[in-house]
C-alpha cells in the first residue's frame, strides 16, 4: 500500500510540472475557470476537479477536490488551495514544493504532438521528465510524461503517464470551462 501512496502522492505533486512557457499559464484564468481529470492506474481510480476561487492581478488561487478509489475502498481528500503568484514566470517545482521536499526532477526530453482526448484534438507540447524522491528512507523514481494545449484552462495539462516502478498511472482531461 505505501508504494501506491507514494506513487499517488507523486502523481499529484508533479503535474505542476510544465513544459516551458514564456509567461505564467495562470496569468488568463478568471474566478470561476476550471478543470477535471480522471485518473486511472493499478487498483485504484479517481477524479480530481480544479476550481479558480479567488484572483487579483499579483496571485490567482484554486481548489482541488478529489475522490479516490483504491482496492474498492472510496475515499475523498480534503479540498486543498493552492495559490499562484502571478507576478512572475510560474515556476512548478517552488509551486509543488518540489525543492523543499527533496525531490530531484531531470528533464528527459520534450517536443510537439497532437492527442485525441474524447472527440476533440489537441494541438500540445509534451515533456518528459524524471523524479527522485526519498521518503522515510525509502526512495521513489517516477518518469512522467505531460501533454499540454493552451485551449486547455489553468495549467493547460490536457494528459500525464506516470511510472513508479511496476505502478503506471493515467491522468486523462475529461472536463473544463472558462467563465
Amino acid at each position: 500500500m505505501r508504494p501506491l501512496f507514494l506513487s499517488v502522492l507523486l502523481v499529484c505533486l508533479v503535474p505542476a510540472v510544465r513544459a516551458a512557457d514564456d509567461e505564467n499559464p495562470y496569468k488568463n484564468s478568471k474566478v470561476g475557470d476550471w478543470v477535471e481529470y480522471k485518473m486511472t492506474g493499478t487498483g485504484f481510480e479517481g477524479k480530481t476537479k480544479m476550481t479558480v476561487v479567488a484572483k487579483d492581478e499579483k496571485e490567482l488561487t484554486f481548489e482541488i477536490a478529489a475522490s479516490f478509489t483504491v482496492m474498492g475502498k472510496e475515499m475523498t481528500a480534503p479540498v486543498q488551495k493552492q495559490t499562484i503568484d502571478l507576478t512572475k514566470p510560474y515556476d512548478a517545482i517552488s509551486a509543488a514544493n518540489l525543492a523543499k521536499n527533496d525531490v530531484k526532477v531531470e528533464n528527459l526530453g520534450d517536443g510537439k504532438e497532437k492527442i485525441k482526448i474524447g472527440d476533440k484534438e489537441y494541438d500540445t507540447k509534451w515533456t518528459k521528465s524524471k523524479a527522485t524522491a526519498t521518503f522515510n528512507n525509502i526512495t521513489v523514481v517516477t518518469e512522467t510524461k505531460m501533454w499540454f494545449s493552451k485551449d486547455v484552462p489553468l495549467s493547460g495539462l490536457v494528459r500525464m503517464d506516470s511510472t513508479v516502478g511496476a505502478i503506471t498511472t493515467k491522468l486523462e482531461l475529461t472536463g473544463s470551462g472558462k467563465k
